[in-house]
């Protein structure tokens, strides 16, 4: 059964493991989130404790624990981007979508997470949406941005 699990196309070895979770993640039924039991079994596969493991996957915010939305909006709290405005575009999508921090809209449309950096401080407040960055995003244009992501949903569909 382990033989047939996305993770073992790996080494069994310590440094595949963060191959090993977006493996894992790739292949769930969600396509979003690691399962309780692939952590499981790539603790085993490993050979490490199951902490270790979990330890290692709730460090990385790529990773994400729950299922997410089939939109991942990430909105950047580093200094330059909250200096910048980033609470307030925070705010904004939470009164336009209904959901804060780590949460799910009841549609499944959209997670919304905030995250350290997304490496553009130049160009902050920041906001990536699936694999779109976002730059000098203002609070009045989220609704507009969030309705352009839904969309180009509905047109490639």
């Amino acid at each position: 059964m382990a033989e047939n699990q996305p993770w073992t196309r790996f080494a069994p070895e310590r440094r595949n493991i963060l191959r090993m979770f977006h493996a894992a993640q790739e292949a769930s039924v969600d396509s979003s989130s690691l399962s309780p039991d692939a952590l499981i079994g790539i603790a085993k596969y490993l050979n490490l404790p199951v902490a270790e493991v979990n330890g290692v996957a709730s460090f990385y915010q790529t990773f994400a624990r729950l299922p997410r939305g089939r939109h991942v909006i990430r909105i950047c709290d580093s200094l330059s981007c909250r200096i910048s405005g980033s609470l307030g575009v925070y705010h904004a999508i939470r009164n336009t979508l209904g959901i804060g921090r780590d949460e799910t809209t009841a549609d499944g449309e959209f997670t919304l997470e905030i995250v350290n950096c997304l490496g553009s401080c130049d160009t902050a407040p920041n906001v990536m949406i699936d694999d779109t960055l976002f730059t000098h995003v203002k609070p009045e244009d989220m609704a507009e941005v969030l309705a352009g992501v839904v969309a180009r949903k509905e047109n490639v569909s």
